[in-house]
């Protein structure tokens, strides 16, 4: 078995200043708006257009680190996170590698 990778998570890291938060919020905006501008465009919209309670997005599993790579999955809780400050729940579907 492979060893897992080491992560320094969130709680076990004290607490972030008010302006340090405002910072690493600009920072996954930016990044997110960068990288998947028509996810974020989408999550505007979505958010902006909400006509139901029981909205959401619908994404395929391969759209985010098909290919297994690290700066997919951090991408990926990323969109999740931006997603979650707009308000836009996000429902994943499909099987590995389904759409290749």
């Amino acid at each position: 078995m492979a060893p897992a990778k080491q992560l320094t998570m969130g709680v076990d890291s004290p607490e972030p200043a008010k302006e340090e938060e405002v910072e690493r919020i600009a920072v996954l905006h930016a990044t997110v708006e960068k990288y998947l501008p028509k996810f974020a465009a989408g999550i505007k919209k979505a958010a902006a257009e909400k006509q139901c309670d029981d909205a959401f997005m619908l994404l395929h599993q391969d759209a985010f680190a098909a290919g297994y790579d690290d700066d997919e999955y951090l991408l990926l809780g990323m969109a999740i996170k931006y997603a979650g400050l707009h308000g836009v729940p996000l429902n994943f579907i499909g099987k590995n590698h389904e759409t290749f």
